[in-house]
């Protein structure tokens, strides 16, 4: 059975398609985080359940969601950056490069962004909570602490994704000691 599209031509285009994908997310990650604290108020409940649990309003004041976003903007601005990252990454695909210099320094920084993406996703729920409760009456503002799920699937894809760049730059290595060996 004739495979009409080599596994390296469904790589490139596939490289290239995520690295489009990983553009387009990366320019509209800071206007949607900035959009629902503009919106707030105006969405519907289960959108804002969580952070109006903790005011003492069910309205938010335009300087409480100016902090909230302040607060979004420390997670946001690094998945930005991991995507980005990302990006370059697959546009190295997208040209045919797959075990080279470029893409273990790439992954490399991939994974260091990744890792930055989960402090600051860990960092974001104290921030939300002061930012949120800062209208609030003295004595009911909120300093609230937690790691869930999705920041340590984080830390883990991270370190997993550390390991993984130092097996390709060995690789690598190994790689281009045998194109010297004669």
């Amino acid at each position: 059975m004739e495979n009409t599209e080599t596994n390296m031509a469904r790589i490139r285009r596939l490289g290239r398609v995520l690295e489009t994908v990983c553009l387009a997310g990366a320019v509209a990650v800071i206007p949607l985080i900035a959009l629902y604290w503009a919106c707030f108020n105006l969405l519907p409940g289960d959108m804002t359940q969580e952070s109006l649990r903790l005011s003492a309003t069910p309205v938010l004041a335009a300087w409480v969601r100016s902090l909230c976003f302040a607060a979004a903007l420390v997670p946001g601005v690094a998945l930005v950056v991991t995507l980005l990252r990302l990006r370059a990454l697959c546009a190295l695909y997208g040209e045919g490069r797959i075990f080279t210099l470029a893409n273990v320094v790439s992954f490399r920084s991939l994974s260091q962004a990744l890792l930055a993406w989960a402090i600051a996703s860990m960092l974001y729920t104290p921030l939300h909570g002061l930012a949120v409760t800062a209208a609030n009456p003295p004595g009911h503002h909120m300093l609230s602490l937690g790691i869930g799920g999705t920041e340590v699937a984080l830390v883990f894809v991270a370190a997993l994704s550390v390991v993984i760049a130092r097996v390709m730059e060995e690789a690598r290595r190994l790689d281009e000691e045998q194109a010297l060996t004669v």
